[in-house]
């Protein structure tokens, strides 16, 4: 369940509440309220996920003066006596796609900071493909600011949004320049000229390479929709599976271009675009 409130000129509120009735909201509430510009009208209501998109739309249409306020965090509808309360509980419910956008759109943070993980994420995935070390190869995953960009990508082409849709590919392919630049300087810097048995072993390209980014996009599918009480996996997690498709290719491009050995460009390349 999720928490609206509504406001709404004066002499609307009690549309507004037969609007949220129709959409099976609950423990609804009216009352008479004030802000700056004079008299008006709340609801509070409490709205299944399915149905919170519907209902802004049919306020959109009848009552376009009306704000809204969303509660993101889920909220328990429960009824007394208490010892009925595990009964009256009811089966958690996907996110509604206008949260799903608007999680989205929350995602994106400042340059700053986004750059900063890149630059972290791209020192670390060097260190780890130069010394061998997996534990730092999974530790860049988790700081990569992948998942974002790359979610964002797929719900800005499903919802034809053409703005974040060149928000995200721009943020996307910003991280990942970042990265390569970043490996190819370290390269340079330390005077590697040889690839190391982690560099070669991720330019390996297999029959099942396909399937690292298929089950990540699923994941983070499912993370997307899922409300938080019945998501069984954290984003970060999410965030880790996608970046793992895309660290180790955008160093090992970086640092390839550095030593000089163009087959292993092209496979990270080949592997980034897959």
């Amino acid at each position: 369940m999720r928490q609206l409130t509504i406001q709404v000129p004066q002499g609307y509120g009690e549309r507004t509440l037969r609007l949220a009735q129709a959409h099976n909201g609950s423990n609804l509430s009216l009352s008479t309220a004030a802000d700056a510009d004079g008299p008006i009208e709340s609801v509070t209501s409490l709205m299944p996920n399915r149905q919170v998109g519907s209902l802004l739309e049919a306020l959109e249409k009848e009552i376009p003066e009306a704000s809204v306020a969303l509660t993101p965090s889920a909220v328990l509808s429960m009824h007394l006596p208490t010892d009925e309360i595990p009964r009256s509980l009811k089966e958690t419910q996907p996110r509604s796609s206008i949260e799903v956008f608007l999680q989205g759109v929350q995602s994106i943070g400042s340059w700053p900071s986004f750059l900063a993980y890149a630059v972290v994420a791209g020192v670390i995935v060097w260190i780890g493909l130069y010394t061998n070390s997996i534990v730092l190869l999974v530790a860049s995953m988790l700081i990569a600011p992948f998942g974002g960009p790359a979610m964002n990508v797929a719900i800005a082409t499903a919802r034809g949004d053409l703005r974040l849709l060149k928000r995200s590919l721009l943020r996307y392919f910003t991280a990942l320049v970042t990265v390569v630049g970043v490996t190819w300087l370290l390269s340079l810097v330390f005077g590697q000229t040889i690839a190391t048995n982690q560099m070669v072993s991720t330019s390996e390209i297999s029959a099942t390479a396909a399937l690292l980014p298929l089950a990540g996009g699923v994941a983070g599918a499912l993370q997307l929709v899922q409300s938080e009480r019945s998501s069984l996996v954290s984003g970060t997690s999410i965030g880790m599976l996608v970046a793992a498709a895309l660290a180790p290719p955008a160093g090992l491009i970086g640092m390839a271009i550095a030593i000089g050995k163009p087959e292993m460009v092209i496979s990270g390349v080949f592997l980034l675009l897959l």
